[in-house]
């Protein structure tokens, strides 16, 4: 989904540019005192957010309800498309104009660069920082959120969003498949490596990535980052690669991360040819035409999958760099997060829609609609993305654990494409895991 492949990008290629324009501005705004609003939040609640089919169709359906349920509020839902342009766009002037009641953001507020700046924090993060959004510590439903859903968006002690759920990066397999050739899901690197050489022996294509089309980000999210977590992070003294590295606790090159380079070469051999050509778009019509067993990918591509395939079973397991079992947990990607402007005009009338949001029905039905991973402690959910990732639904290692928050400004490491395509070259072997650990340190500026 281009969606989720450009906010992907966004928070490392876009922030940037998009503060040069979001920072400056709001720096010098004076918000209206917000309008009296009667307890019942009666007239027009105003929401943002950007044009992701499934999520708008999503929230298209709950704002109908909230609807009916409060009788005198309309909401006005307000898209935009692509998160990275026209909708950042949007969002910069509305929170400069205070012209919404409730904005939609993909950025959270954590992890902030160690040191922050204006030049290198997001937006949101800037936002956030600045005293914009509405805390939300004191609203009696957001404790039914887990602490890791309220940490992300924590500045200060205060809660300043609404974290809707996450995205989970894993290997999805083809249950058929597996059956056919005797085959049972890894659970550590010497199992995962013995599927790989049998699938191969039986002439299939194991595996299928397409990095092709501006998708070399794609390297990096799905092979260079899961093995990190699972070959890195349990031996960093902080237990966050991404703040060690900024403190210069640890190094870019060491044993683990040349390590995690090394496995995804060898993983690199049983990937379709020209992996790097294959557009990205066409990877979950790739796995639903049995291309391969197994397919690296991201659960918001579940739906397309199930579209293209309704017969398909579906399985999946975390990439399992380690040979220790309990180290290979999927990669969980933050997505659409709700922030209550401090000044909203009807703040009323945003409080009860974010209780309404919360509830355990209306949440279980975003959940359902959208195929997210609730970030809601608790729940009973039916999507095709719930019963994909069974008893790995929600659970995993955030990726702001990993890679620092990275701008162009800050070296060869954090120029934007440079990273993945580096990653490339380690997994065609046209350089090796040492030197390119070496080429990141040696431009590493935290």
């Amino acid at each position: 989904m281009l969606g989720h492949l450009t906010h992907t990008t966004s928070h490392r290629i876009k922030a940037a540019t998009a503060i040069g324009v979001a920072v400056l501005t709001a720096a010098g705004v004076t918000f209206p005192a917000a309008a009296s609003a009667q307890a019942s939040g009666a007239g027009t609640l105003k929401i943002i957010t950007w044009v992701n089919p499934p999520a708008v169709a999503a929230l298209t359906k709950i704002d109908s309800e909230f609807e009916k349920a409060n009788p005198g509020i309309k909401v006005q839902l307000e898209t935009a498309a692509n998160v990275t342009a026209g909708y950042a766009t949007l969002l910069e002037t509305t929170v400069d104009s205070n012209s919404a009641d409730i904005v939609t953001s993909v950025n959270q507020v954590q992890p902030l660069p160690l040191k922050p700046t204006r030049a290198n924090m997001s937006p949101v993060q800037y936002w956030s920082t600045s005293g914009v959004f509405l805390p939300l510590n004191n609203q009696p439903w957001i404790k039914d959120f887990t602490p890791s859903a309220q940490g992300i968006e924590t500045y200060k002690g205060q809660i300043d969003g609404l974290l809707s759920g996450v995205y989970q990066r894993v290997i999805f397999y083809n249950k058929a498949d597996f059956a056919k050739y005797h085959v049972t899901v890894p659970t550590t690197w010497d199992q995962f490596v013995t599927l790989l050489k049998t699938l191969a022996a039986d002439h299939v294509t194991p595996l299928w990535l397409g990095a092709g089309g501006g998708a070399s980000i794609y390297v990096q999210d799905f092979l260079t980052m899961p093995l990190m977590s699972s070959l890195w992070l349990s031996h960093v003294p902080g237990a966050n690669i991404n703040t060690d590295l900024q403190t210069g606790a640890v190094k870019w090159n060491n044993q683990y991360f040349v390590q995690a380079m090394t496995d995804e070469a060898v993983i690199g051999k049983y990937l379709e040819p020209d992996y790097a050509g294959v557009s990205w778009e066409g990877m979950p019509g790739a796995f639903a035409e049995n291309k391969a067993p197994m397919l690296f990918d991201g659960s918001w591509d579940l739906a397309s999958v199930q579209k293209a395939n309704p017969q398909l079973q579906v399985g999946s397991f975390p990439l399992p760099g380690s040979n220790i079992a309990s180290q290979n947990q999927p990669l969980l990607q933050p997505d659409l997060t709700f922030e209550v402007l401090k000044h909203a005009h009807n703040m009323a009338a945003a409080l009860k829609y974010m209780a309404f949001f919360a509830s355990k029905p209306i949440y279980e039905q975003y959940v359902d609609i959208t195929g997210i991973s609730p970030s809601e402690t608790s729940g009973t959910y039916t999507s095709f993305s719930s019963k994909v990732l069974g008893s790995w639904l929600g659970k995993g290692v955030e990726v702001g654990n990993i890679i620092p928050t990275l701008t162009p400004t800050e070296g060869y490491y954090d120029t934007p494409v440079e990273f993945p395509l580096l990653q490339e070259a380690v997994v065609s072997g046209t350089t090796t895991p040492q030197k390119a650990a070496q080429e990141i340190q040696s431009s590493w500026k935290p």
